[in-house]
């Protein structure tokens, strides 16, 4: 009788124990600001895609208009990318990660609007004792050191290869001195031979990049598409989609709330994606 009592312990244990893996009971919280803004919040399941399918999951969660408080409940422990819809788009979270970043110095690059940041970059390795930087000397050396500045230009070399993708662009940079991740913008809004009627193609994908010999060398391998879509040229201009590093890689754990706040732009930075247009 003790044996089956114990056999039967173990076999709830495991089954909880699936049930929290499968069906989830982490939470996600927070306050988005300003209130009244966010219609729906909800959390990015990032899953493998086949090679002509994203496969990705939202969960979507609720929001409340007048305090801002949102929740996305009943999730399976993991990191999750959150995604904000407003009137004006979509804001959705995104990870950018290289491989042993941890240990290294670590930029991230908004080449839009040149924003900068760094992380365990110890610039005192570079100056001599007492030596005062000004500002714009800082953001050249660091530029210099970590070989961005020579990303930037590689890309830009990269992109001035005809393709079929007619409008594209370089969103956000992020890496180490040894290897990158760049987040792609590109767009076909000419015709193409395939087209039904006036479309549009839009993707956004981040593409590897690795130093060798002195130069920033771009791989065959490690292409990764976060979103492909195909819409009419009418829906395209009033079109919302954007994705903020900020809001990816949320980790949640089983059992417990996880809090994360968000403060919405003003309006969506056409720096990471793609913003609406006025109305003509």
């Amino acid at each position: 009788m003790r044996t089956w009592r114990l056999s039967l312990a173990l076999a709830l244990a495991l089954c909880a124990g699936a049930l929290a893996r499968a069906g989830g009971t982490a939470r996600l919280a927070g306050t988005i600001t300003p209130p009244g803004k966010a219609i729906k919040v909800g959390a990015v399941e990032r899953i493998p895609a086949t090679i002509m399918k994203l496969k990705d999951k939202t969960h979507w969660g609720t929001v409340d208009a007048k305090t801002g408080a949102y929740a996305v409940e009943n999730l399976a422990a993991g990191k999750y990318d959150l995604v904000v819809q407003t009137a004006e788009g979509r804001i959705e979270g995104v990870v950018l990660h290289v491989l042993s970043e941890e240990r290294e110095a670590t930029f991230e690059l908004n080449v839009g609007t040149g924003e900068l940041k760094v992380e365990r970059f110890d610039i005192n390795e570079y100056i001599e004792e007492g030596q005062v930087l000004s500002p714009e000397e800082r953001d050249k050396l660091i530029r210099t050191k970590l070989r961005i500045d020579k990303l930037v230009d590689r890309v830009k070399k990269t992109l001035s290869v005809a393709r079929f993708m007619d409008t594209n662009r370089a969103l956000v940079v992020h890496g180490t001195r040894k290897r990158a991740v760049v987040l792609m913008e590109l767009a076909r809004t000419t015709k193409f031979y395939a087209e039904k009627g006036d479309q549009v193609i839009w993707r956004v994908e981040s593409w590897p990049f690795l130093w060798m010999r002195d130069v920033w060398h771009k791989p065959n391998k490690g292409l990764r598409v976060w979103q492909r879509l195909r819409v009419a040229a009418a829906e395209f201009d009033p079109m919302g989609y954007v994705f903020d590093p900020a809001l990816g890689g949320i980790a949640v754990e089983a059992g417990k709330t996880t809090t994360f706040d968000v403060a919405l732009p003003e309006t969506l930075p056409a720096s990471l994606g793609k913003a609406p247009k006025p109305a003509r």
